[in-house]
Formats: structure tokens, sequence, C-alpha cells
């Protein structure tokens, strides 16, 4: 097919496409200042989705459809940071496209990942402790936070890392589906599909593992929590979510013909 037919066929995902490397490029060359000021904000925002997932779960037994609701309520976050336009690791793990079409320099784009990561990581944590603090982990969430960490670390590093790459191939579909909505509505709606998905599955995201881990270990005030399973978690499940986000950035792009039409 001719690249003026794929155009008549899809002029709103090619546009996308194209104008991808140079928004994530922006994105990474933001001053460290305000890009850790907006992670903060998108840790806190998926620590909320976190919160809300939990919520739906609390003394609800263990159905598909306690999994699919908790999905729903999960997706609130992703949306917060999309409508407000916060910093996400998981979805700037798409900037490995910017590097290959030479828009961003490999160097920024891991200072910009790194900034970000912790960023994302200070607010999922104080969404938590200020939870806890709240009183919210009472009347079920606890026991069901507490519950899912065990889960989390129960698993094979294999797991988590194949877990975690088909986490971020969702979480990245919504980020690219939602940069194609002109309306808030449908921006929603772009991203509730494959949250639902990725949550319901009990798939592994690292940034919502931050918020996900501490209120797990707040729930049982009485054990000593598994810093170093759960750093161990982080690390991997972050390594998976790389491998997917770039995977949907690349693949997406290499259909749309981007790397040609940027020669």
């Amino acid at each position: 097919m001719s690249s003026a037919a794929q155009t008549i066929e899809d002029p709103v995902g090619d546009a996308i496409a194209e104008a991808a490397p140079a928004a994530l490029a922006a994105k990474a060359q933001q001053p460290a200042g305000r890009m850790i000021v907006l992670a903060i904000f998108a840790g806190a925002f998926i620590a909320f989705g976190s919160v809300a997932s939990l919520v739906a779960q609390a003394n609800m037994g263990d159905g598909g459809s306690v999994h699919m609701l908790s999905g729903i309520a999960f997706s609130v976050g992703l949306m917060m940071v999309m409508i407000v336009g916060a910093e996400l690791f998981t979805g700037n793990t798409m900037m490995a496209l910017a590097t290959l079409t030479g828009d961003l320099g490999a160097g920024r784009m891991a200072k910009a990942w790194a900034v970000v990561w912790i960023g994302n990581l200070a607010g999922s944590v104080a969404i938590a402790v200020l939870f806890h603090a709240a009183g919210g982990l009472s009347d079920g969430v606890g026991e069901a936070a507490s519950a899912l960490v065990k889960t989390k670390l129960g698993k094979s590093a294999l797991a988590i890392f194949c877990s975690a790459i088909l986490a971020n191939m969702l979480v990245c579909l919504a980020v690219w589906m939602a940069m194609s909505a002109r309306t808030i509505p449908a921006r929603i709606l772009a991203i509730v599909g494959p949250v639902t998905v990725f949550v319901s599955a009990g798939l592994e995201h690292s940034i919502a593992n931050m918020s996900i881990l501490p209120l797990g270990w707040l729930a049982d005030a009485g054990q000593v929590p598994d810093l170093v399973g759960g750093f161990a978690n982080l690390a991997v499940s972050t390594a998976g979510n790389i491998v997917g986000g770039g995977a949907v950035a690349l693949g997406v792009a290499y259909g749309h013909d981007v790397w040609r039409r940027a020669g």
C-alpha cells in the first residue's frame, strides 16, 4: 500500500505517529525541577488509582468481576495523569522512539527516566503513608492490600518481567490512544479499556507497585516488610515496563512508516 493511500485510510494514526518523536523528546527536555514536580504528582495520581482499586476489592472475594471492577477503578489514576499532564515513567518509556529517530539523545533520555522514576516513587509513597494515617486501611482495604502484596512478592523474576512487559504494552497503548482523542470524554474512554485489562489480569506495573507495596506493608503493622523483595520487584518490573513501552512505540511508529517519512 502506498504512503498516500495509508494517509487517506488512517490520517489520525499517521499524524500521532509522526508527531510522537518530537513530543516525547520535548518532555525529556524539561527542566529537572519542573519534571520532578510533575513526576511526584503522577506517582500520587497512580497511588490514588491503587487506593480506588483496593477499595473495590475490599470484602468482595476473588471473582473475575471483582478484578474487572478493580481495573476500572484503577484507571482513574491514569486519567488524572493524562488530563493534568503529569510525568509518568511507564508512559515515558516510549521516549525510546525519540532516541531511535534522533530527536533525543540516549543520555538525556536516561536522565529523564531517572528523574521521573524517583519522582513517581516519592509521590506514590507519600499517598500510601497519608492514606494509612487517615485510617484508610480498614474495612477490608488493608486485607486486600496485604493479600495483593503477598501475591506480587511470591512471583518469580521471570514471571514479573514478562508480566511487566504486558502491563506496559497496555498502559502505553492507552496513552497512545488518548493522544489521539480530541475531547476529555474520548480520552477517558481510550484509557479505561487497556488499563482495566492490565489490572484485572494482575500484571506488574512498576509505578502502581510503588504504592501497592507500602500499602500492603502498612496494613501488616506486625510484620517486618520484605524490602529486599519489594525493591527486587520494582527493579524487574521497571525493566519489563521499559521493554513493553518501547515495543509499543517502536512497533506503532514502524507500522506508520515514521522513519522513512522523517528521512
